[in-house]
């Protein structure tokens, strides 16, 4: 039976789920490292920037980019989830960062007045937004005149064998809604795609490139662990029967043999980064 998908259940199981994660996601944020590397490059921080870090989670990259633009300048990082905001603000504090705060708040509805930001910055946020469309338009509005934005998001899932290893066995048994849609990771991930959302939100000068890293596991069971309990993925299968957990894990493992290596499973990535202006 198709079930009835609507934004306001979205956004509060995408709060929930997210808040469950939290504390587990942190590891799984350390083997993001090198595309937020790839993202900040590309951003070009500068001391003085006001900065806006939309999806934040544990607060990266919001940390280290308040590092750059200091002295004088501040970053603002904000998630939907509570539990990750008073994480980002305990690593911020941990480190002794000053100059960034966080805020739980929906990037689709963002409290800032317009003209805030010199820039704004989004890891692997925009595909898990509610209303990714109105997000865009809320980035622009709260940027200032001649303001960029850099954004990552996973390519498509042939791209992504790191995700697509449960996810396609996951998608197997999964039940669109009553108009048939069944969201993935790979939302906005397509050739253009992102660039025609930045676009249409009023942004110029839009320009996308790839580039993958490994993702590294010590074996199929770490895996595992980082991904069900550092990402909502656990709690979606978790809805599901015994017997549909235990094939789909099963399935999974058995993808992973093709990733396996002497030093444990070495699994090819691929992100979407885009750069616009206003």
């Amino acid at each position: 039976m198709p079930w009835n998908y609507t934004d306001e259940y979205y956004r509060e199981y995408t709060r929930t789920t997210w808040n469950d994660s939290a504390e587990a996601y942190v590891e799984f944020m350390r083997s993001l490292a090198p595309f937020r590397s790839d993202l900040v490059a590309r951003l070009d921080a500068h001391p003085g920037e006001e900065i806006l870090d939309l999806g934040t989670g544990p607060g990266e990259p919001a940390i280290t980019l308040a590092q750059r633009v200091a002295p004088g300048g501040r970053v603002v990082g904000v998630d939907l989830s509570e539990k990750m905001v008073a994480i980002a603000e305990g690593s911020a504090r941990a480190q002794g960062v000053d100059n960034a705060e966080f805020r739980a708040m929906d990037c689709s509805a963002l409290t800032f007045p317009a003209d805030t930001f010199d820039a704004a910055v989004s890891a692997f946020g925009f595909q898990i937004f509610t209303d990714p469309e109105q997000a865009g338009r809320e980035t622009y509005r709260v940027l200032r005149p001649g303001g960029r934005v850099a954004v990552a998001v996973w390519s498509t899932g042939d791209r992504v064998p790191f995700l697509h290893a449960i996810i396609g066995p996951m998608l197997e048994h999964a039940e669109p809604d009553e108009t048939g849609y069944l969201p993935t990771p790979y939302e906005i991930g397509g050739p253009g795609e992102m660039v025609a959302f930045l676009r249409t939100a009023g942004f110029r000068t839009a320009t996308e490139e790839r580039v993958g890293h490994p993702m590294r596991f010590r074996d199929a069971d770490h895996y595992l662990k980082v991904l069900l309990d550092g990402t909502p993925i656990g709690h979606s299968l978790r809805e599901e029967s015994p017997e549909v957990q235990h094939e789909v894990l099963r399935k999974t493992r058995k993808n992973l043999e093709a990733w396996t290596t002497r030093d444990g499973l070495s699994i090819p990535a691929e992100c979407v980064l885009v750069v616009a202006h206003k």
